[in-house]
C-alpha cells in the first residue's frame, strides 16, 4: 500500500478536501486514476459500452471470458469473468483457498438514467423531426434542455438463426439531437418553477422535416417514419431491413472534465454508477497482479437495471449472480454444502454513490452526517434497510478504509426525507452474507451531468485494492 496518510482519523467530521496530506506518488496515482475515470465515462454513454469496456481491460490484464452455456472447470489463480445480456458482467479470481474462505465481493451497476427511444421513434410537428423517447430511470429533466445530445446503445440485426440475432454496438457520437427550452418571454414563470410533461416536453429534436425525407419519394410517411434505422444502417454498414430492433439511450457529448480551481472537481453524467464500476475493475485487475496470495475468491459483480428496480435477468435482484457463484465453487471441486457454507465466510461491498452536502442547501443534509466532496468513502445507513449497512459491515468497512490508509464518512437521510435504495439490499436477500453500502460523495445526482470529486476515485480504489488483498 501507498504511504497516502500518515493519521487521519476515519470520521465523518474530519475531511481533506486537498492533496496535501498524499505523498507524490500518491499524488501522480490519484491523477491518472481520475483521468482514466474520465476517459471511461467518455467512452461508455450506455451500460452496454461500460460493459464491452470492461471487457477490453480484462481482457488485456489476462482475464478469460467464459460462456455460461459450457462446462466450468477452475482452480487456484485462474480469473475470468462472466456477461448477462450484454450489460451486466461478473469477473472473478480464485485465491488460495476459496473454498475456506468465501467471496470477497465488489458490486456496483451499470446504467445511469436517460431518454430511451421508442419503437415508432419519429415524431414530426411544425416541420422539425423530434424522437419520441421515454424516459428511464429517475433523471433530473431540466438538465438536459438546451444541451448536444447523442445516441448510444445497442441494434439487433437478422442472423441465420432466429434464435440467436446478431447484436451490434452503437455510438453515434455527433450531437444529433438538441432538446431547446420554451423561451421565458412565452412562461414568464420558468424561473419559479415549471412543471415538465413527459409524453409532451421530452421530445428531442432531429432535424427539420424535410431532410427525414427519403431518396424515394413515394415512400414519403413511411420513409420518415424509417429515417433513424437508415441513420443506423448507415452507421452500421448494414441493409435497413436486417435492423429488427434497438435499443437507444440519449446522452450528452460534451467529454466528461476537471473543473474547479486546480481541478478539485470532476463533471460528468453517469458519475451515478459508473464510477463505482471502474473503481471496482481497477481494483480486481490490480489485485490480479499485486495479491497472489489472497485467500477468497474475488469478485466484481456489476448488474443492469438499478435505476428501474433490478427485477430483470441482468438485475440484482435476480438468481444470475446466486448461480454463478454457485458453479464457481463446484467447478472447484465443492458442492452445495460448501456453497451454503461460504456465505457466512464472505463480505460483500455495495458501491453507489452517495450526496454531498450542499453548500447552497445545507439544511437538506442531516446535522450530524454531512459527507464532503474529497472527503474519502462514504458508509450509507437508513433504519427503513434500504441500505445494507449495519453495525457489523460498517466497522468491517472502517477498518478496511483504516488499513487502506484512506478517510471514510458517514451518511444518513434527514429524519423527514426518504432516500433511495442500492443493489445492497436485494443482493444480500439472495445473497446471505454480511454486505455494506458505500459510495463516493457527489452533487447533483441523477442529473445529465453530475459533480464529484477529483481525488475519492482514488480513495475507494484504495479500499477495495485493500479487500481484495485480504
Amino acid at each position: 500500500m501507498l504511504n497516502t496518510i500518515d493519521q487521519h482519523p476515519t470520521d465523518s467530521s474530519v475531511v481533506c478536501s486537498d492533496l496535501s496530506h498524499l505523498s507524490a506518488e500518491a499524488k501522480a496515482e490519484a491523477r491518472k486514476m481520475s483521468e482514466d475515470l474520465l476517459d471511461f465515462l467518455h467512452h461508455s454513454p450506455t451500460a452496454w459500452q461500460a460493459v464491452d469496456n470492461a471487457r477490453k481491460i480484462l481482457d488485456q490484464a489476462g482475464f478469460k471470458a467464459y460462456d455460461p452455456a459450457e462446462n466450468l472447470r477452475l482452480q487456484v489463480g485462474d480469473k475470468g469473468y462472466f456477461i448477462q445480456n450484454s450489460s451486466a458482467i461478473l469477473a472473478f479470481r480464485i485465491g488460495q483457498n476459496p473454498l475456506s474462505n468465501g467471496f470477497r465481493i465488489f458490486g456496483a451497476h451499470s446504467d445511469s438514467p436517460a431518454f430511451k427511444v421508442k419503437p415508432q421513434a419519429v415524431a414530426p410537428s411544425e416541420g422539425v423531426i423530434r424522437l419520441a423517447v421515454e424516459v428511464y430511470g429517475g433523471p433530473l429533466l431540466n438538465t438536459w434542455f438546451d444541451r448536444p445530445l447523442s445516441l448510444a446503445g445497442r441494434v439487433s440485426l437478422k442472423s441465420a438463426n432466429p434464435l440467436q440475432p446478431e447484436e451490434r454496438l452503437i455510438d453515434l457520437q455527433d450531437p444529433i439531437l438538441i432538446l431547446p427550452n420554451l423561451a421565458i418571454h412565452m412562461e414568464n414563470k420558468s424561473n419559479e418553477g415549471q412543471k415538465i410533461e413527459r409524453q409532451k416536453d421530452i421530445l428531442p429534436f432531429l432535424c427539420l422535416e424535410n431532410a427525414a425525407d427519403p431518396a424515394d419519394k413515394q415512400e414519403t410517411k413511411a420513409g420518415s417514419q424509417d429515417f433513424l434505422k437508415r441513420i443506423l444502417a448507415d452507421r452500421l454498414a448494414c441493409k435497413l431491413d436486417d435492423i429488427l430492433d434497438y435499443e437507444l439511450l440519449t446522452y450528452e457529448v460534451n467529454p466528461p472534465c476537471f473543473c474547479g480551481w486546480e481541478d478539485t472537481f470532476i463533471s460528468s453524467g453517469r458519475l451515478d454508477n459508473l464510477s463505482m464500476f471502474k473503481a471496482g475493475l481497477d481494483a480486481l485487475v490490480s489485485a490480479s497482479h499485486q495479491a497472489p496470495e489472497a485467500q477468497a475468491i474475488q469478485v466484481l459483480l456489476v448488474t443492469d437495471n438499478e435505476e428501474v428496480g433490478s427485477r430483470t435477468k441482468q438485475g440484482a435482484d435476480s438468481l444470475w449472480v446466486r448461480d454463478l457463484l454457485e458453479r464457481l465453487i463446484m467447478s472447484l471441486g465443492g458442492d452445495r454444502e460448501d456453497f451454503l457454507r461460504a456465505f457466512p465466510r464472505s463480505f460483500m461491498i455495495s458501491a453507489d454513490l452517495a450526496h454531498a452536502v450542499h453548500p447552497n442547501y445545507p439544511e437538506k443534509a442531516d446535522p450530524g452526517h454531512r459527507p464532503r466532496i474529497n472527503g474519502g468513502p462514504v458508509i450509507k445507513q437508513a433504519a427503513s434497510q434500504s441500505y445494507a449497512s449495519d453495525a457489523k459491515s460498517c466497522a468491517v468497512f472502517r477498518q478496511l478504509a483504516q488499513g487502506a490508509g484512506v478517510p471514510c464518512q458517514t451518511f444518513i437521510n434527514r429524519s423527514d426525507m426518504r432516500g433511495g435504495s442500492t443493489i445492497g439490499p436485494m443482493s444480500s436477500s439472495l445473497l446471505p452474507m454480511s454486505t455494506v453500502d458505500v459510495g463516493n460523495p457527489i452533487w447533483g445526482m441523477h442529473s445529465c451531468r453530475e459533480t464529484g470529486g477529483s481525488l475519492d476515485p482514488y480513495y475507494m480504489t484504495e479500499v477495495i485494492k485493500y479487500f481484495f488483498s485480504l
